[in-house]
């Protein structure tokens, strides 16, 4: 087996066993439903000092949930945007049911802070996949990962050491010199890559299919 094809198959394992993981949370979360409404009727049956208590512990619990789906949505996506939204739920259940100091509050509010600058000034944002029609055909902008593709879309790209489908398909044009325009297509024996978009003369969206 060669090392390409070891390393898509590891791949595809390592993508199986994400899938199981999530389902498993998927399932642990809607166990953990009904006690949303337990807790609703121990609030009720209390007075407002001890109700106050179990609310923080009702208000834990819910972020708590709400950090797991965040963390499946992570699992399957593998976004940059989504690692960002899930550290702030967590700040955010750290200062709200924790935090009882002013330093821990400022050290909240500076992380979060961080992350709201990190998200406006290092990170990109696009929509990588435009649209997955089938596992032989898409639209995809020209910086989605090669083995992102293959592996939640299963389609079967060879990347020829390129990263991103932006790379391949620009050295897919160049080796049959023909020009980078809206329409253009080349293929590389199995699919088909034809520029849907550009911008200031850069690919931008490609749409792949499957030649057969």
């Amino acid at each position: 087996m060669k090392r390409k094809e070891f390393l898509l198959f590891l791949n595809k394992i390592v993508f199986f066993f994400e899938i199981l993981i999530s389902i498993s949370l998927i399932i642990g979360i809607l166990i953990s439903v009904p006690d949303i409404v337990r807790y609703y009727i121990v609030i009720l049956q209390n007075n407002a000092e001890i109700s106050s208590g179990i609310f923080k512990e009702f208000l834990s619990h819910i972020l708590l949930l709400v950090i797991a789906m965040e963390f499946v949505l992570l699992m399957v996506a593998h976004t940059d945007a989504t690692i960002i939204h899930l550290i702030l739920l967590v700040i955010s259940r750290k200062m709200l049911i924790e935090s009882e100091s002013v330093p821990d509050l400022l050290i909240g509010v500076i992380a979060i802070a961080i992350l709201f600058g990190i998200r406006k000034y290092l990170l990109v944002e696009s929509s990588d996949v435009k649209i997955a029609i089938t596992r032989h055909k898409g639209i995809f902008s020209s910086g989605t990962h090669v083995n992102d593709i293959n592996q939640v879309y299963e389609f079967e790209i060879e990347d020829r050491g390129f990263e991103t489908l932006g790379e391949l398909v620009f050295f897919l044009f160049e080796r049959e010199g023909k020009p980078i325009l809206v329409g253009e297509t080349v293929d590389d024996g199995k699919y088909f890559y034809e520029i849907k978009s550009e911008e200031n003369g850069s690919i931008k969206d490609i749409l792949v299919y499957n030649i057969k």
